[in-house]
C-alpha cells in the first residue's frame, strides 16, 4: 500500500519519540518498595513470634493444670514444716533454759544460811526473782544477800522489806528481797 501525504510538510505530524525517564525518578519507588518489603518481613516475623508465644503460654497453662495437685501438696508440706520448725524452736528454747533455773535454785540453796526458812520464791520476770523468808537475825539476812550477790549467777539483791514479827511467841525477822539474775542460760546449759 502506498501512502501519500497531502499535507504540507509543516503540518505533517511529527513522529513520536519515547523518552525513557532518568534512573533517579525510580529511586523513590524502589525505596518505597524496600520499606514495604522490610515492614512485611517484620510483620510476618512478629506474627510468627506471637503465635509461638501463644503456643508456649497454652502449654504452660496446661502443665500448670497438670501440676496443680503437686503444687498444692508442696505448699501444704511447706506450711507443716514451718509449724514443726516453730515447735522445735520452742522446745530448744525451753531445753536451753531448763538447766538455768535449776542452777539458780541450786546456787540459792548453797547460799541460804542456817536457821533461815524460805516462805516464797517467785519469778517476777525473766531476770527477776522475789524471795521471802523468815530468820532470827538481821545479820543473817545481810549475810545471805551479800553471798547471793557475789555468786556467779546473780547480779544484785535488793532488800524490799525487813520487819520483826512473832511466830508462837518466838521473835523472828521477816524479810523480802528481789534478786536480779544475769542472763547466763546458754553458759549454764553448755556447762552441764
Amino acid at each position: 500500500m502506498i501512502r501519500v501525504n497531502l499535507l504540507a510538510k509543516e503540518e505533517a505530524p511529527k513522529g513520536r519519540q519515547l523518552q525513557v525517564p532518568a534512573i533517579g525518578a525510580f529511586v523513590p519507588m524502589f525505596v518505597a518498595m524496600a520499606v514495604v518489603a522490610v515492614c512485611g518481613v517484620m510483620y510476618f516475623q512478629q506474627l510468627r513470634t506471637y503465635q509461638r508465644l501463644q503456643n508456649d503460654l497454652a502449654a504452660a497453662k496446661e502443665e500448670t493444670q497438670k501440676l496443680a495437685p503437686q503444687i498444692a501438696r508442696i505448699r501444704q508440706l511447706t506450711a507443716e514444716r514451718e509449724q514443726v520448725d516453730r515447735r522445735l524452736d520452742a522446745i530448744t528454747t525451753l531445753d536451753k533454759d531448763r538447766y538455768y533455773r535449776v542452777h539458780l535454785l541450786s546456787e540459792m540453796a548453797r547460799k541460804f544460811p542456817d536457821n533461815t526458812w524460805l516462805t516464797l520464791l517467785e519469778e517476777k520476770g525473766p531476770n527477776t526473782i522475789k524471795i521471802e523468808g523468815i530468820t532470827f537475825s538481821n545479820f543473817t539476812v545481810a549475810d545471805f544477800m551479800r553471798d547471793l550477790a557475789q555468786s556467779e549467777s546473780y547480779k544484785s539483791v535488793d532488800l524490799d522489806v525487813l520487819e520483826r514479827g512473832f511466830i508462837k511467841d518466838v521473835r523472828v525477822i521477816k524479810f523480802s528481797a528481789t534478786a536480779h539474775v544475769g542472763n547466763t542460760a546458754v553458759e549454764v546449759a553448755a556447762g552441764n
